[in-house]
């Protein structure tokens, strides 16, 4: 028999197992609303779908609410997700539909393309919204229509903004040449300049992504626009009087010249520029090829060397441990690292007005460009002493070196006093080492040639200047390269 304490019990019971069943039913029914947001999310249906995703926005507030019964919660929540469903679908159909111009429009927001072209933003967003509300009301023709209008104004966003950026200076750089008059005295070259820009247009247009070829031209419009305004500039002076003709081509002339001295090439321009310009570019491509060949020796070392360091693994594994051969190649390739580390140090002490430095065999050479002496004088000028101190300091890298100076001079001049001085000067400068630099005399030789070892071209004013010079010459040995 149930008493009347047991029915009370069982009827709390039961009231509390209805709770905690409408609680579970509300919690489910909130979470397959949750996971349809999730997915709608994920194919951004807010945007490709936004009528439907709106209406599942306002069911799921209202399944949302705490103040509601359960059933009212799980009616809105179905609701909510049948929406959410459907935006799902709606938006993988709009992906597919709109798959160029949603690409378009995401390229041209990463330019910025809503900030820097806003009318024409606003008009393809206009038809992009167009065509996604006619793929929710099951207008696909009609949104396919669309998507071809809104993809080709995305593109043409982005596309004027790469070229803003690309070819912006060069536009500048031809209108401030077209300020200076120059479509008018330099018709030739701003209208190269303008062919180049057109050229980085047209490139640009068919290949956007890859602008490498683009920016070339746009420098070398760039280059011809800067060319143009410079030529612009010179005819008028020539024509408002400010320099004549004759002064104009004679400056060019003078910087002939002064490129025809560093090569060492007499300047004969007597009936024009055309002999000169096969010297000069004969002369260029000697240095090509000897660059190409000086490249290959460096090449040819390197291999050496690792064809050295293979041979004595070789060896190792023949004859283990310490051979006499492992010792040699050893030493050999030391001695070959210990000679470019002196040398590059010695190297690094002068810049190029002061000295050049290179090897002949085992000799290092400091040819003293910047070490200059008085006309028919071998006094030491107060200037030197600088280059003589990193002189010392080159000598210091090689102690065990034999120092011999010579002098040299250029063909103008009387032989005779000309050896004369070039010896006057050599010994001048072997006094300095004895006294300043504490060099013991019998390391040092001072030789006088003369006129005798031209280095360059005595015909030049630049060949003479670099005929009139100090050598020293260090003589090193095996055991000095290699300590």
């Amino acid at each position: 028999m149930i008493t009347q304490k047991n029915k009370l019990l069982l009827i709390i019971l039961c009231f509390y197992s209805t709770i905690n069943a409408q609680e579970i039913s509300a919690e489910s029914c909130l979470k397959e609303l949750n996971l349809a947001v999730v997915e709608a999310t994920k194919v951004s249906a807010k945007i490709l779908a936004p009528q439907t995703y709106k209406k599942g926005i306002t069911a799921q507030r209202k399944a949302n609410s705490l103040s509601k019964k359960t059933k009212y919660i799980c009616v809105q929540a179905k609701k909510s997700s049948e929406y959410f469903q459907s935006a799902t679908e709606i938006a993988k159909t709009a992906n597919q539909i709109l798959k160029e111009s949603i690409l378009n429009r995401r390229n041209a927001i990463k330019v910025d393309g809503p900030d820097k072209y806003l009318s024409r933003w606003q008009k393809a967003e206009r038809k992009f919204v167009l065509a996604i509300k006619f793929i929710e009301n099951d207008n696909f023709e009609r949104a396919k229509k669309l998507d071809l209008e809104a993809s080709a104004d995305f593109s043409e966003i982005e596309l004027l903004i790469i070229k803003d950026k690309l070819l912006t200076e060069a536009k500048q750089q031809i209108s401030l040449a077209k300020k200076d008059k120059a479509d008018r005295y330099a018709q030739i070259t701003l209208g190269q300049a303008q062919e180049f820009l057109v050229m980085a247009d047209q490139e640009l247009t068919m290949n956007r992504y890859n602008s490498d070829i683009a920016i070339n031209l746009t420098n070398k419009s760039i280059e011809r626009s800067a060319h143009a305004i410079f030529l612009s500039t010179l005819i008028q002076n020539t024509q408002n009087g400010v320099m004549t003709p004759e002064e104009l081509i004679t400056q060019w002339e003078n910087n002939l010249e002064t490129i025809a001295n560093s090569a060492d090439i007499f300047p004969l321009m007597t009936n024009g520029y055309q002999s000169l310009t096969n010297s000069l570019v004969k002369y260029i491509d000697t240095l090509r090829k000897e660059k190409q060949y000086l490249e290959q020796d460096q090449k040819d070392n390197l291999i050496q060397i690792a064809d050295m360091k293979e041979e004595i693994r070789n060896l190792d594994e023949r004859l283990g441990g310490a051979t006499q051969e492992r010792e040699t190649l050893i030493q050999r390739i030391e001695a070959q690292a210990r000679i470019k580390e002196q040398f590059d140090k010695v190297e690094k002490m002068f810049n190029s007005a002061e000295a050049r430095v290179f090897r002949e065999n085992n000799n290092v050479i400091l040819r003293l460009i910047g070490l200059t002496f008085e006309s028919n004088e071998s006094t030491i000028m107060t200037e030197s002493i600088p280059l003589l101190v990193k002189v010392e300091k080159a000598i210091d890298v090689y102690p065990r070196s034999e120092i011999i100076i010579e002098g040299h001079t250029d063909s103008q001049g009387d032989d005779q006093l000309n050896q004369k001085l070039s010896q006057q000067r050599a010994d001048s400068i072997k006094q300095y080492m004895i006294n300043a630099m504490r060099i013991p005399s019998y390391r040092i030789i001072a030789t006088g040639f003369g006129e005798t070892r031209p280095v360059a071209n005595n015909e030049t004013t630049l060949g003479r200047e670099k005929n009139r010079r100090i050598d020293i010459v260090l003589r090193t040995t095996q055991i000095d390269e290699i300590n």
